[in-house]
């Protein structure tokens, strides 16, 4: 498939509680609020809320698997949170190119994630595409 404005690509996911005691593990948020339900219902949420960082996690996989795909490095990633997801709840990724500069290597997205007719989060994402090499060279460092 070739990388064109307008293209968008869809990918569904719903967050379990062992990816949630996961994150908690690797990341050290203890905060209750992600998974007690009582504490998250007595701050006006229906249960626990899915970690920001594992929404994140759900960009990456489509930047680095499907669009732009693989070899791709992210510059840049803006998301803003519009509504809590819940464990357990289906979600729906969509991601849109909206400008690629093959010349450059760039390719810019637009990322909008729904859970029903909840507008979860939205945000941009741009990345680098890093053209295959036929010979060793030095390596890259940040």
């Amino acid at each position: 498939m070739t990388l064109q404005p307008d293209r968008t690509e869809l990918a569904e996911f719903r967050i379990n509680n062992a990816e949630m005691a996961a994150f908690r593990s690797l990341s050290g948020d203890t905060n209750p609020l992600h998974d007690d339900a009582a504490f998250a219902r007595r701050r006006g949420f229906a249960g626990p809320v899915v970690y920001g960082g594992l929404i994140i996690a759900q960009v990456s996989q489509m930047l680095g698997t499907r669009l732009p795909g693989p070899g791709c490095v992210w510059r840049s990633l803006t998301l803003r949170f519009r509504a809590p997801l819940y464990v357990g709840e289906t979600a729906r990724l969509a991601a849109t190119i909206v400008h690629v500069n093959e010349e450059i290597g760039t390719v810019d997205l637009r990322l909008r994630i729904d859970a029903g007719k909840r507008r979860i989060a939205e945000g941009e994402a741009a990345a680098l595409l890093m053209p295959e090499r036929t010979e060793a060279r030095e390596t890259i460092h940040a």
